[in-house]
């Protein structure tokens, strides 16, 4: 007897279609048919195509019988026919490479697939020169972190693809974490120029990926404020808004980490670059700015880019609390006429969120604080319509302003 090949396809009730058409590419266990996943030919992940109760045809999805996000929603796809892993990567991937080619300028150090935005749900890719990294989020992404290597040696000239899979988000789709070398040598250190600043990126132990690449926009805007100032730079990390800041003129900077290690490379960074002129002080950075204020220390220019307070829903109201208190405290510390370059890359902290945050934190100050600028992640980090999750990074200029 002739068996009947599989076709994956999910058909949507009336109510989940509605929030498919409506745009938001995630749909919930609740919002499909009951048992509809529960077909034992599905995968944990599996590429599906999707239908309205209609019938009408709603493009490709990736299907999850382990999270609570049931269905990522992935954009039209032209061929009636489920593709192949393969033809679906390859072509998502290429996309993603021409969006990011429409730039004014080529970038050693560039996000190439930004999730949800480049209809690849639960995928980041980042490039450092001939270094790519990736983060898979999703079990179906997982399950093709090789297939994705191998259509990046195609596409592109790969020293090393690096499997950053050390996200704790993982852990809702029952993904373990783990840093595994998918293709080529093993890139301990890769040098990358941003608008003629040397950094150091170290794919393996670094920050997210390496390198905090969204910031690009925020550390050209710090070399331009800087010159002649004293800086200040909270939460440094490797250095990258303080080598920008002595690139941009500045008479001093201080740089500031809980990690002895960030100090050591942003030290190392700047001196790269031809920078020997970094104070590092090592601490927590709510006991570093109560000090500096009772050392009566002021400073023209503070970046305040901390790790994200609220890493769920449930911490949203704690998280307010340390960016409103930090902030007040970053606050305190500008001279006349000073700046407060501040961030918050919590998606769940929505914009409109943060800036209430900071209003709290100008109340009881005895000068007016007035919002100079508002900046984002840069264009390679492309802002979704239908995915307001997309727009996680908040950057406020503050400028102190007397009289």
């Amino acid at each position: 007897m002739t068996r009947t090949p599989f076709v994956p396809l999910i058909e949507l009730r009336k109510r989940a279609a509605r929030l498919a058409r409506r745009g938001h590419p995630w749909l919930y266990r609740d919002d499909l048919r009951n048992g509809e996943l529960e077909d034992p030919r599905f995968d944990p992940g599996m590429l599906v195509r999707i239908r309205d109760d209609e019938g009408h045809d709603l493009g490709l999805g990736v299907a999850s019988t382990r999270s609570k996000i049931a269905l990522r929603l992935c954009g039209p796809w032209d061929a009636e026919e489920v593709p192949s892993p393969e033809e679906f990567l390859r072509h998502r991937i290429h996309r993603a490479s021409e969006l990011r080619s429409l730039q004014s300028e080529p970038l050693a150090g560039c996000r190439l697939v930004h999730g949800e935005s480049d209809l690849l749900p639960g995928l980041v890719i980042d490039r450092y020169a001939d270094v790519y990294v990736i983060q898979a989020t999703t079990a179906w992404m997982d399950a093709h972190s090789p297939l994705i290597a191998q259509v990046l040696q195609d596409l592109f000239e790969v020293r090393c693809v690096l499997a950053r899979n050390d996200v704790g988000v993982r852990k809702f789709e029952r993904l373990g974490e783990e840093i595994v070398l998918l293709a080529g040598e093993a890139v301990e250190r890769v040098t990358i120029e941003e608008g003629g600043i040397q950094h150091t990126v170290r794919p393996y132990a670094g920050q997210k990926t390496g390198m905090y690449l969204d910031q690009r926009p925020a550390r050209q805007r710090v070399r331009e404020l800087a010159q002649g100032a004293k800086v200040l730079d909270l939460c440094c990390y490797q250095g990258g808004f303080s080598v920008s800041a002595l690139a941009g003129g500045a008479e001093s900077v201080t740089a500031v980490d809980q990690s002895e290690t960030a100090l050591e490379l942003a030290t190392e960074i700047c001196q790269l670059n031809g920078h020997g002129a970094l104070e590092t002080i090592q601490g927590n950075v709510f006991d570093v700015v109560r000090d500096l204020r009772v050392e009566n220390r002021q400073f023209d220019l503070i970046i305040l880019d901390p790790p994200a307070f609220c890493k769920s829903r449930r911490e949203v109201q704690g998280g307010i609390r340390g960016y409103r208190d930090l902030n007040r405290a970053a606050l305190r510390l500008l001279a006349p006429g000073g700046r407060l370059v501040t961030c918050s890359c919590s998606h769940h902290l929505k914009p409109e969120m943060f800036d209430d945050t900071l209003r709290q934190s100008a109340l009881d100050l005895p000068y007016r604080v007035i919002v100079e600028e508002r900046l984002g992640a840069g264009d390679d980090h492309p802002v979704s319509l239908r995915f307001p999750e997309s727009e996680y990074l908040k950057v406020r200029i503050l400028r102190r302003w007397d009289g």
